[in-house]
Parts: structure tokens; C-alpha cells; sequence
């Protein structure tokens, strides 16, 4: 089963209805019975409190039969609620749950009559963010650095030690960013020694933190500036710079400049 968009990312006025179209295809061997529902938007903070969108959706169809290699439309409604001119939230979450049936066949005689079933199921991540609500807010915490030693062999070190940097984000805004960007670092005579792209993040909602690492083999002692350019959202650029030390007893940050 594919679904395309992958998720929903929309931005409507309080009070006004969204709508728009998956595209459901069956990759599979067999046709199947696809059934199309919205739950709640899944995060790994149970205690979480997530303004949900989960009671809006509605679809259009919601259940039919998909043959081998064929793709449908699905159209879908996002109703906000008339409470939502009173509210303060800036983004509301929730899933399109996509689960898939095998079609049901006549069972030979003889054969039992119940058997277990497993359900393929598919969610796509929403989120509605409030036009005039959206605001995008963010900033980067104390950097920090530590050498990871890989240890010896025989007599022989296996592997180079590391060099672990890890960049604190912080969301203060009222709708989720994706945070991607990019670290240098360069020596005492302004060379470029090293340049990457930072570790993928995940979602960060509003309210919530991560540290997003950078890992690769420790370069030599001495003073280095390290350089985050980290994109939060698209035309909102944070950037961080800071004198970075690395000695025998390990490496840490000297001193940050914004």
C-alpha cells in the first residue's frame, strides 16, 4: 500500500474548512478492502497535551475495494470547530489512519470459522497550523562537545577516537519546525577543517526540546571555531559560533558567540 502526500502540512484560517485529495495505490499481490480514518497524532511524550484536529476530518470515500496495481482519490474535509475562534492554539495535530483488509473470500467447508487477522495500517502525520497564530520561534542552547575514546586492541587502537558536538533546540514558537543544518569547523588560521550536515530531528512541537548530535573522527589537539547554521523553518536561520578546545583529556567549549 503506498499513500501520497506522506503527511499533511496546512495553514488555514480559523473557521474555514480544508480540503484536498490522497492518492491511495495497491502495491500488493491481491485486491484488498481499504478503510480510511482520522485518529490521534502519536508523540513518545505520553503526557503531552496536543491540540487535536482528529474530530475534523471526514472522507470521501472511506471504504471501497482496491484491486492489484490500481490507485483511487480520496477527498477529505478538515471542519474546524466554531470554538476555534475563541482558542489560542496555533497548530492542531492528529493522523489519517489508512488500514487494509484482505477481501473477504468464501472459506471452503470444513475449514475454521474464525481465523486471525493482521491489519496493515498506514498513518499520515497532520498538522493545521492557524493563520496569525503560526508563529515561528526557536533558539539554540549551550553547545557542548566531548570526546568519545574508542579504545585499544592489542596493543593497537581499532578505531579513531571521536568527536561527539551536540546542539540544544528549543521550540517557543506555537507550531512544529524540522530543524536541519549544517556545522564547520576550522582552525586557528581560519582553514576549513570539517564540514557536514547535523543529524535529522524529528517533529519538534511547541513547547518541547532535542539535541540534535554531530559525530566524526577526533581531529588533532589544539583550538577550533565551530560554526552551527541550523534552518528551522523555511527563510528562519539560526546560526551559533563558538571556540571550541581539544587536548589530551578530552575536548570542550570555550567560549559561545551568537
Amino acid at each position: 500500500m503506498e499513500v501520497e502526500p506522506s503527511r499533511l502540512e496546512l495553514k488555514i484560517p480559523a473557521g474555514q474548512p480544508a480540503h484536498g485529495e490522497l492518492q491511495i495505490s495497491n502495491r500488493g499481490h491481491k485486491p484488498v478492502e481499504v478503510r480510511v480514518s482520522a485518529g490521534p497524532y502519536r508523540f513518545p511524550n505520553p503526557n503531552a497535551k496536543l491540540p487535536s484536529c482528529e474530530g475534523w476530518f471526514r472522507f470521501e470515500p472511506d471504504r471501497f475495494t482496491l484491486a492489484q496495481g490500481a490507485t483511487t482519490s480520496v477527498s477529505y474535509t478538515a471542519t474546524p470547530p466554531v470554538s476555534l475562534d475563541v482558542d489560542t492554539a496555533g497548530e492542531y495535530l492528529a493522523a489519517i489512519l489508512v488500514d487494509q483488509y484482505p477481501v473477504e473470500t468464501e472459506q471452503p467447508e470444513g475449514s475454521p470459522s474464525s481465523q486471525l487477522t493482521v491489519v496493515p495500517r498506514m498513518a499520515l502525520a497532520v498538522y493545521i497550523g492557524i493563520e496569525g497564530r503560526d508563529r515561528v520561534e526557536t533558539e539554540l542552547g549551550p553547545l557542548k562537545a566531548r570526546k568519545i575514546e574508542s579504545g585499544a586492541t592489542g596493543g593497537k587502537q581499532a578505531h579513531p577516537d571521536l568527536l561527539l558536538l551536540e546542539v540544544p533546540v528549543k521550540n517557543l514558537g506555537t507550531v512544529h519546525v524540522r530543524p536541519s543544518g549544517t556545522y564547520a569547523l576550522f582552525d586557528e588560521e581560519g582553514h576549513l577543517v570539517r564540514t557536514a550536515p547535523l543529524g535529522k530531528s524529528m517533529p519538534l512541537l511547541p513547547g518541547a526540546g532535542m539535541t540534535i548530535p554531530a559525530v566524526f573522527p577526533l581531529p588533532p589537539e589544539g583550538r577550533y571555531r565551530w560554526v552551527i547554521t541550523l534552518e528551522v523553518k523555511e527563510g528562519t536561520v539560526l546560526q551559533k559560533e563558538a571556540a571550541l578546545e581539544i587536548t589530551k583529556e578530552g575536548a570542550a567549549v570555550l567560549e559561545e558567540k551568537k
